[in-house]
């Protein structure tokens, strides 16, 4: 680690990346290929609930402290508050933890990872300070402790315009049907634009599909994506 600052690059002008969308939207408008104006800004929390574990059967239901009922408060009003904000908002629930996970006991603790997204830093804020206060208003609400963490907090990156031109009219030269849009998922491109003008090309995912073994994108739909970068390096270097 303390060799790595002696390693940067001072010496890139222009990062591209070519990657699968990662999502419906190409194939949906039947296009081959997307133009990336923005990555979207994501935030990671780990929501720890903690009540008091008790029988199944023995606790009446107005004397529990259970978590569980929290929890699916605060994961329901999470994902619908992504649902009300409106593309390109998203917040999943992808990891969950129960204690002691047994089928005759009112859990302890629970503890979730919420993921939320947005590509527009005023609007990101927004949408996890509303996550926020769920969090605490519901906990409190159902006399349950809560404590959460940051784990990720990444910013959005925002393509370079005259990279996004070029890139534009690297398709339109090519012939391919193209749209601009924003990333939803994070890439390398994230990084390097702390370092060099960027921008990002998509070509069609099968269904939408990533992260799976289902993940598809035809050689047809990879050669225009390869065609459009070609072509846009091109005029990058000599033009």
């Amino acid at each position: 680690p303390d060799t790595l600052p002696g390693v940067e690059r001072d010496d890139i002008d222009t990062f591209i990346e070519l990657h699968i969308e990662q999502g419906p939207i190409l194939e949906q408008e039947g296009l081959p290929v997307g133009i990336v104006t923005a990555i979207t800004g994501l935030r990671h929390y780990v929501v720890e609930l903690t009540g008091r574990s008790d029988h199944a059967g023995a606790r009446p239901m107005d004397t529990r402290r259970d978590p569980m009922p929290a929890a699916a408060e605060i994961i329901t009003d999470v994902v619908t508050t992504a649902l009300r904000f409106g593309r390109p908002a998203v917040t999943t629930i992808g990891n969950m933890r129960v204690e002691p996970n047994l089928p005759a006991a009112v859990p302890d603790k629970i503890t979730f990872m919420i993921d939320a997204r947005h590509p527009d830093p005023e609007v990101r804020q927004r949408l996890f300070a509303k996550h926020e206060r769920t969090i605490a208003e519901v906990a409190a609400r159902h006399d349950i402790d809560v404590t959460w963490r940051v784990v990720a907090d990444h910013d959005p990156a925002v393509s370079d315009p005259g990279v996004v031109a070029t890139l534009e009219e690297a398709a339109r030269t090519q012939g391919i049907p193209y749209r601009l849009m924003h990333s939803g998922a994070g890439h390398d491109t994230q990084r390097m634009a702390k370092k060099a003008k960027v921008a990002m090309i998509f070509v069609q995912s099968k269904d939408g599909r990533s992260h799976t073994p289902a993940e598809f994108t035809s050689i047809d739909h990879a050669v225009q994506g390869i065609n459009v970068l070609t072509e846009a390096l091109y005029r990058l270097a000599y033009e």
